[in-house]
């Protein structure tokens, strides 16, 4: 497989059927390629004892096993490529500033790079998400709230419940759609900056409870602007954690969200 790999041009064919999941030979001459040079990396591709690429009856080329192992050793090459030049990029435009502010990278990156010394301090905050949850009615349920009058046990359990139920969707679904099969400690960690902003609408709903910002439609901008930075946050933790573009790291993190809406919507049916 790696032989196949050698050459970049060989790289790109199977990335080009790996993403349309088929395609016939003129689809491959828009890689611009001579038609000699083309056939020759077919060749190596289709006819070599470990073939990365098979050929059905109607002449569309397609991947083997063998091919998605290849195509996943590519992309995770390309993550990896990326990631690393962005993290050691120096650009410090005013939009990469706020852009790192909002998402919280620089805690992101402190906690991620010794996990387990925050543990205090996350459980402390956890506790006290949990206690503000309960002065204001309201029950965590991973990036959402359930709406009631409980005990501050509960809330403060189903902080941490929360956390730790949003770190495992995180993981399976990284290992369906990234391909990345190991734990991280550090995402693990990091999970709970995501609930820095309900702790902040938590805080402006303790303040001024009666406050008319708090119903109707600026109530659902304000709510919809604290559930987008949360998401934005653990897209940040995630690309970290995972060496991912944030661009993969967010359908991870969107599908995050749109389940746990899914969920909540089929609580409320009952």
């Amino acid at each position: 497989m790696f032989s196949a790999l050698a050459h970049k041009v060989r790289r790109k064919i199977i990335v080009m059927v790996g993403n349309q999941g088929s395609v016939t030979y003129t689809d491959l001459t828009q890689l611009g390629l001579e038609p000699g040079t083309l056939y020759h990396h077919l060749d190596i591709l289709v006819k070599s004892e470990a073939a990365i690429l098979t050929q059905d009856k109607n002449k569309q080329y397609s991947l083997t096993d063998l091919g998605e192992a290849a195509l996943n050793v590519i992309i995770q090459g390309e993550d990896q490529t990326s990631w690393s030049i962005k993290e050691n990029s120096s650009s410090d435009s005013i939009p990469r500033i706020a852009a790192d502010i909002i998402g919280m990278k620089p805690l992101v990156t402190r906690v991620q790079k010794d996990p387990w010394r925050f543990l205090i301090e996350i459980l402390l905050f956890l506790s006290v998400y949990g206690y503000l949850a309960s002065e204001v009615e309201l029950l965590p349920f991973l990036l959402f709230f359930l709406e009631g009058s409980y005990v501050l046990g509960l809330t403060i359990l189903a902080s941490i419940s929360s956390w730790i139920m949003t770190y495992l969707l995180v993981e399976f679904l990284s290992i369906l759609l990234l391909k990345k099969r190991e734990l991280s400690r550090g995402l693990f960690m990091s999970v709970p900056l995501v609930f820095v902003p309900h702790v902040v609408i938590e805080l402006m709903w303790f303040i001024a409870p009666t406050s008319t910002a708090f119903t109707g439609w600026p109530l659902t901008i304000i709510l919809t602007g604290i559930i987008s930075w949360s998401t934005y946050i653990l897209t940040v933790s995630v690309a970290r954690a995972k060496k991912v573009r944030l661009s993969r790291a967010a359908m991870v993190t969107l599908l995050v969200t749109n389940l746990n809406l899914f969920i909540l919507a089929f609580i409320a049916g009952f």
